[in-house]
């Protein structure tokens, strides 16, 4: 069952259990092992520190709270990973995969995928004058095999 688990610090969640082109709306958080929030608000990602498990397939919903745009840069968490985007963001992608996904003000982007390597990795708003960002934490046992 999808979980949202507070791990005692503000601004951090830990989830203990989650999957990646289009989605179907009707797909319930049930079908995901690790399920994320993250909410977009005042200029910053709450919260700023997730911790998922390697392997697990996972669904990380960005719920923009603003009033202008934003978007969502992970830095080689996704990259030659399968994502699944959906909402109505746009996402985009380059030689390596999935690059960023923007999120309209109000907007909602939900990207589905399974962490292939444990490690600590960075996300921002790569837009002028947004100093936002946070850190995804994959644990877990060891890599999964590519």
């Amino acid at each position: 069952m999808g979980s949202l688990l507070g791990a005692g610090a503000v601004g951090e969640v830990s989830v203990t259990g989650w999957a990646s082109t289009a989605l179907n709306e009707e797909e319930k958080s049930e079908d995901y092992k690790q399920q994320v929030i993250v909410h977009i608000e005042n200029r910053r990602f709450l919260p700023q520190l997730i911790h998922l498990r390697v392997g697990q397939p996972t669904r990380l919903i960005l719920l923009n709270d603003d009033a202008e745009l934003h978007a969502f840069v992970s830095v080689d968490l996704l990259a030659q990973t399968n994502v699944q985007v959906g909402g109505n963001g746009a996402p985009q992608f380059d030689d390596h995969g999935f690059y960023r996904v923007l999120v309209p003000s109000s907007g909602r982007a939900e990207l589905i995928f399974s962490p292939k390597h444990v490690g600590s990795y960075p996300f921002f708003c790569d837009l002028p004058g947004h100093i936002m960002n946070g850190t995804v934490v994959v644990d877990g046992e060891k890599d999964m095999l590519q």
